[in-house]
């Protein structure tokens, strides 16, 4: 089966193909309304087409949900659900992986906590990972094992050490630091050995892969670790390959979205409410490291500049909630509501629409899309993201929709590397980020039209099927000594 967006990837076909374990922090599900169903999440959307394909096991953490169920109509592969105990949850969830790993790899722009008792909950719960893991793999003969984020970084070893011949693939979802804010880590060694336990170890982008080997090359070589170009020689004879494999989304379905009747309709809605006014978008999960109140300061900065963007400009933040019981990300919420607020305050004319919109909650892809698809600039700016696929969902509905928007895209972002014609910003420049934005304002609609075909191009052709499929024939070479 072919992608049906023009020029996009093979999708997995499931016929002849080996079966697949998937390990991840959390099971691919969520009960609502209509009972259990798939998460809407990146990686979910990302895996669901090999995993409706193929049979095989996605192995992950049950929330602490009772009832999870073992299998989901139309998603082949079985559910492999991991509970965790409230200690584990809070030392290797929000502890190991959330305030020690996330600030980490993210360039430390917060400051990782170090906490022992957090590693050692983070190796048990590994540890339970790599079990349920080895059971699934038992259970399906010749299957590969894929292996997902920061959370799990030591199963791929404590698999390697059991099933010496098992095919393992790891794909890191975030930035790879470079080695010397790496070195920070007291267990740096243990989290580069349990990655190396892999076959093949997979990155978003070649910056985020070239970390990794110095990395390696830097705090490995006196255990016989070598670095020979994209490959790590290992002392008992392996060779892990390293790859740059930029994640994508099912572009083809998306454009289906962006013209279907009930997009229509909220298009027209939005177009509605925001009439007279040209609106900026930004669509992010309330993290510190989205930039968001830098981008708030930003459009504040450029009302000061230009009068006359302020009865004819609107800016609509989507904040995703995310970690709404940690206390930095409850302080973030306050700080970006105060400066929602104050910006509000200063610029909203009597009778008049306030300058911006916020929203806290997440919205359907369906909704999304019409949102994509009345915003004049999408305004993507990270202070450090490992890709960004909001990025690609926009100029892929705008391309759907023959539009004209304008990309505003900091060079942090993994994305910056295959969206090369979006006006590219530097987010730490307030002053400079404000200027970028008056510029995507002032751009020519044809300008704007031919850089969001060139990138709408490049997303198809790369999408997410193509995206699976090579990183399961790479780990599947690789794994079987090719």
């Amino acid at each position: 089966m072919t992608s049906s967006g023009t020029g996009g990837g093979q999708a997995p076909s499931g016929r002849g193909q080996l079966p697949v374990v998937a390990v991840a922090n959390r099971l691919p599900v969520q009960h609502g309304d209509g009972g259990w169903q798939l998460s809407p999440g990146g990686l979910v959307t990302a895996l669901r087409p090999v995993m409706t394909t193929r049979s095989g096991a996605w192995v992950g953490w049950d929330g602490g949900t009772k009832g999870t169920p073992f299998s989901l109509p139309d998603f082949s592969a079985q559910l492999r659900p991991v509970s965790l105990s409230a200690s584990q949850v809070r030392n290797y969830y929000h502890g190991f992986a959330n305030a020690t790993l996330w600030p980490l790899l993210h360039d430390g722009i917060e400051k990782p906590h170090f906490e022992r008792s957090w590693w050692d909950a983070y190796r048990q719960v590994n540890a339970a990972f790599a079990d349920a893991a080895l059971a699934e793999l038992g259970e399906n003969p010749g299957a590969l094992a894929w292996v997902h984020d920061y959370h799990l970084m030591l199963v791929p070893q404590m698999i390697r050490q059991r099933r010496p011949g098992q095919p393992v693939g790891f794909f890191l979802h975030v930035p790879w630091p470079s080695p010397d804010i790496y070195a920070r880590l007291p267990w740096r060694r243990e989290i580069l050995l349990g990655l190396l336990g892999a076959d093949v170890v997979s990155f978003h982008t070649e910056l985020y892969r070239r970390n990794f080997l110095r990395a390696c090359e830097r705090l490995l070589a006196d255990s016989g670790v070598a670095v020979r170009r994209k490959m790590l020689a290992l002392p008992d004879g392996r060779m892990v390959s390293t790859t740059a494999a930029p994640i994508s989304i099912d572009a083809a379905e998306l454009s289906r979205h962006a013209t279907e009747r009930t997009t229509e309709r909220d298009i027209e809605e939005l177009d509605r409410q925001f009439a007279g006014r040209t609106l900026l978008l930004g669509v992010d999960r309330l993290d510190y490291t989205k930039g968001i109140v830098e981008r708030l300061l930003a459009f504040e900065m450029l009302l000061e500049r230009c009068a006359a963007l302020r009865s004819s400009t609107a800016f609509l933040q989507v904040a995703v909630p995310s970690r709404d019981d940690v206390p930095e990300y409850r302080n973030l919420r306050a700080d970006v509501e105060r400066h929602v607020g104050r910006i509000n305050g200063r610029f909203t004319e009597p009778g008049q629409d306030v300058p911006v919109h916020y929203l806290y909650r997440g919205l359907p892809q369906q909704r999304l899309a019409a949102y994509y698809a009345v915003a004049a600039a999408l305004l993507v700016t990270p202070l450090i993201d490992g890709m960004n696929l909001v990025a690609k969902e926009y100029v892929t509905v705008q391309q759907a929709r023959r539009g004209s928007g304008k990309l505003v895209l900091s060079e942090f972002t993994g994305a910056a590397v295959e969206l090369s014609e979006a006006i590219m910003c530097n987010p730490f420049d307030i002053e400079g980020l404000s200027q970028r934005i008056e510029h995507a304002l002032r751009l020519p609609p044809d300008a704007g039209r031919a850089a969001i075909a060139a990138m709408a191009r490049r997303v198809r052709t790369h999408d997410v099927h193509r995206w699976v499929a090579e990183q399961l024939a790479v780990i599947s070479s690789r794994g079987h000594g090719a």
